[in-house]
């Protein structure tokens, strides 16, 4: 049976149709989607690629390295004391810059930036990579809510006479805001391991001196009986 020429037409009108569809309509809104979360993404560098951390405050200044001779992978803290960092403590600040979005942002001028806070910046996060390559983030007052932070990336080349402020979840300010103790690796002092081996001597010691002593047995009343007689 012969396909009639209008009908074969037509069948092609809506493969073509359909086509066109798929790749301006549905693929093209996954792309779009995509871009839009890549706005999103603070930076652009991947974890792998971090060297220093540097988080400035008005209080003190915080310096994360890398140990790049170490057989395992080590940070230290350089400043404000020279420690071995916790690396699990440090890893999740790693993720927690890689992963850093923004889901709004101000376009306002650069005469303007103290009403955000952040013509005197509370915090300063300065990333070098492995390449030489550094980054700034300053972070500012809470909005009016509380929940987010305004910050500001610093921009490269010629200062602009605009600038777009970030707002942030104020969960990644409380990452930054660590004592310094947090950072560092808590390793076990040897007095402390004594004490708990000491502690656990004079426990065997009560243990055994409770199974080897016997209870004293009273008289029965046969024995008794036999006393008698």
């Amino acid at each position: 049976m012969k396909i009639k020429r209008t009908t074969l037409i037509l069948m092609l009108t809506a493969l073509a149709l359909g086509g066109f569809v798929y790749l301006y309509e549905i693929r093209g809104k996954q792309q779009q989607a995509e871009i839009q979360e890549q706005r999103k993404q603070v930076f652009d560098f991947d974890l792998a690629q971090i060297q220093t951390i540097t988080i400035k405050q008005e209080s003190e200044t915080l310096t994360l390295k890398i140990d790049e001779e170490a057989e395992e992978k080590t940070w230290n803290i350089t400043a404000p004391v020279e420690k071995e960092a916790d690396l699990q403590t440090v890893e999740f600040l790693l993720t927690e810059l890689t992963n850093l979005k923004s889901d709004r942002s101000i376009n306002t001028k650069v005469s303007q930036l103290s009403e955000y806070g952040l013509e005197k910046p509370e915090i300063t996060v300065e990333i070098q990579l492995k390449d030489g390559k550094t980054s700034r983030l300053f972070l500012g007052q809470p909005d009016f809510d509380g929940n987010s932070i305004y910050s500001q990336l610093e921009p490269e080349g010629e200062p602009p006479e605009e600038v777009s402020v970030l707002l942030l979840s104020v969960n990644f300010k409380n990452v930054l805001t660590k004592p310094v103790s947090e950072w560092e690796k808590q390793e076990k002092t040897e007095e402390s391991s004594d004490e708990a081996q000491e502690s656990s001597d004079q426990k065997d010691e009560s243990e055994t001196e409770k199974s080897s002593s016997s209870p004293e047995t009273s008289p029965s009343p046969d024995d008794n009986y036999l006393l008698t007689e």
